[in-house]
């Protein structure tokens, strides 16, 4: 898809047909409304898996596949790679994610790129929502090997830092497609939107922070986000434009030749002179 239409919702598509049902003209709203709906069904998702993980699947070859690499990630370790790891797993943190976030969106206001914002905030906050709901029901224990970060109060099940990584860099290759027509410029968004998360996974294994199952479901996670929060735009974008084109329609048929014109009561002289 063209980088022109990313955030434009078009005829007899999901959101526009969305857009059409909405019972608020309010484009805010109307994506919100998709958004919940987002995290609901991502949590639900998410939830199910989680307890099918750890309930039945942990227990057969599924369980063993995933000690086993943690017992390999463990034996790879060297100071040398624990000081890359904390640097690869920094690209993933809450303020790291929250910073960048930050400066994208002043970025983007300044360009009056609304609809940008909405998504990248939009994905952010059905990732962060989904993650806390789904690690509080699901509450698994992190990798039987030392750690060597502080742990989390969340539980390992999924990986917050691979599902933000995900989407914040993801999210913003996107909005540079969106927005940028220069092909090393997008090259170089790409680039960085596959290897930065990749970087934060592998460190979150490496320092013993989480199962490979947990950031295998954060993908899975991160990607439902993303298409959500595209999907709440889309919508939101569509009902703005059915009111732009309400207004144009009224404004049109004021002014047709022929149309009724108001009147000023005052203007008329009701009173005979006779």
């Amino acid at each position: 898809m063209e980088g022109t239409t990313l955030f434009e919702s078009q005829p007899d598509s999901l959101s526009a047909h969305l857009a059409g049902r909405s019972r608020s003209r309010r484009p805010l709203v109307s994506g919100a409304a998709v958004g919940i709906a987002g995290y609901v069904f991502m949590t639900a998702l998410l939830v199910c898996l989680g307890l099918l993980l750890t309930k039945m699947l942990l227990h057969g070859a599924v369980g063993g596949w995933d000690r086993g690499l943690d017992r390999w990630f463990f034996d790879q370790r060297t100071p040398t790679l624990d000081e890359l790891t904390v640097w690869g797993s920094r690209f993933g943190d809450t303020l790291t994610v929250v910073g960048i976030a930050a400066v994208a969106v002043l970025i983007l206001s300044i360009g009056r790129h609304w609809a940008q914002i909405a998504f990248l905030v939009g994905a952010l906050v059905i990732e962060v929502t989904t993650f806390v709901t789904t690690t509080f029901i699901v509450d698994r224990e992190r990798p039987a090997v030392p750690h060597l970060d502080a742990g989390p109060p969340t539980s390992s099940f999924p990986s917050g830092h691979a599902a933000a990584a995900i989407v914040l860099y993801v999210g913003l290759a996107l909005i540079t497609m969106s927005l940028v027509r220069n092909t090393i410029v997008r090259s170089l968004a790409w680039i960085l939107a596959v290897g930065l998360p990749i970087a934060v996974a592998l460190s979150r294994l490496y320092r013993g922070m989480h199962h490979p199952t947990d950031v295998i479901a954060s993908m899975i996670g991160a990607a439902g986000c993303l298409a959500f929060a595209l999907l709440a735009t889309r919508t939101g974008v569509a009902v703005a434009e059915s009111n732009h084109e309400a207004e144009e329609a009224d404004a049109a048929t004021d002014h047709r030749p022929g149309s009724p014109v108001a009147v000023s009561a005052d203007a008329v002289d009701v009173r005979s002179t006779r």
